[in-house]
C-alpha cells in the first residue's frame, strides 16, 4: 500500500478541471532565467493547468507552458531545480497524465578534464549516489531510454552540435561537495554531477516513461577548486535548440 498514491492524487486534482492533452514533456532543471530561455526556444505559451506538485505560478509568472511541435502537444515545466525528490514526483505525475516521453534539460558540473565548461552532454548513464533513487531501483547504475539516447545523439550530429556521452553522479547537498565526495564520484566512473539525473531515470523506468537528460557543463569541480558558472545564455540556448530538435523528431 502507498499512503500517498499518485493515481488517486491526480484523479482528485483533475476533478472539475480540464485534462491536459500532453504527448510529451520537457522538464527544465534550471532556474528562472535558464527556464525562460528554454521556453523561448520552444515558442511555448503559458497554460492555466496547476495540477503538478510544486509547479505553480509565482510572482515571476507562470511555470507551466505548452506548444505544438512535430504533431504533438508538448508540456514545458520550468524552474524544476530542486533535485531528486522533485524530479521523481514530476515523473510520477506526468505518467498519471498519460505522458510517456520526457526530455530533461539541465546543467551540470564537470568532474574530469575531458568535460570542461560549455560541453554539451547527454547522460548515457547515471550512478545512484542520491537518496531518492533507491526508492525506485536496487541497481547501482540507471540508464535513459535507449531509443531516446540514440535520437539525442543523432539529432546533435545532424545539427553539427558537438556533444559527449556522460556518466552522471547525483548530489543532494551542493554545499557539502568536498574533494573526498567528488573523488568517490570519479571512482564510480562519473564525469559530471547534478541534482537530478539518477532519480529522473530511476523514476521514469519504474513508471514506464521514456526519458533522456541533456545539458551543458556550467561549472567545474577541479583539484584546485571550483570554476563557477557565468555567461550561460549561449550554452543554454544551444541545449534548448537540441531539445527542440529531439522533440520535433519523435514522430518522424
Amino acid at each position: 500500500m502507498q499512503y500517498i498514491d499518485p493515481e488517486a492524487i491526480m484523479r482528485r486534482r483533475l476533478e472539475g478541471a480540464e485534462h491536459p492533452r500532453w504527448d510529451a514533456a520537457v522538464v527544465c532543471f534550471r532556474d528562472l532565467e535558464g527556464s525562460r530561455t528554454i521556453v523561448s526556444r520552444f515558442g511555448a505559451a503559458p497554460v492555466s493547468h496547476q495540477l503538478l506538485w510544486g509547479v505553480e505560478p509565482t510572482e515571476d509568472g507562470p511555470t507551466t507552458f505548452a506548444c505544438d511541435l512535430g504533431g504533438q502537444r508538448v508540456a514545458i515545466l520550468t524552474r524544476c531545480h530542486w533535485g531528486g525528490p522533485q524530479a521523481a514526483i514530476l515523473v510520477e505525475e506526468l505518467a498519471q497524465l498519460g505522458v510517456r516521453t520526457v526530455v530533461g534539460v539541465g546543467a551540470a558540473g564537470g568532474l574530469v578534464a575531458e568535460f570542461p565548461r560549455g560541453t554539451q552532454s547527454v547522460a548515457s548513464r547515471a550512478v545512484v549516489t542520491d537518496g531518492t533513487s533507491p526508492h525506485y531501483t536496487s541497481q547501482d547504475v540507471v540508464y535513459p531510454d535507449p531509443d531516446l539516447l540514440d535520437l539525442a545523439r543523432t539529432v546533435a550530429e545532424d545539427a553539427g552540435l558537438p556533444t559527449q556521452d556522460a556518466c552522471v553522479a547525483t548530489v543532494d547537498a551542493v554545499y557539502r561537495e568536498t574533494p573526498q565526495l567528488v573523488e568517490s564520484y570519479r571512482a564510480k566512473g562519473a564525469h559530471i554531477v547534478n541534482m537530478e539525473t539518477a532519480p529522473f531515470y530511476a523514476a521514469a523506468a519504474r513508471c514506464d516513461v521514456r526519458a533522456v537528460w541533456i545539458g551543458h557543463l556550467s561549472d567545474c569541480l577541479t583539484e584546485s577548486g571550483w570554476e563557477p558558472w557565468d555567461d550561460l545564455d549561449d550554452m543554454t540556448a544551444a541545449t534548448a535548440d537540441w531539445a527542440v530538435r529531439i522533440i520535433a523528431c519523435l514522430q518522424s
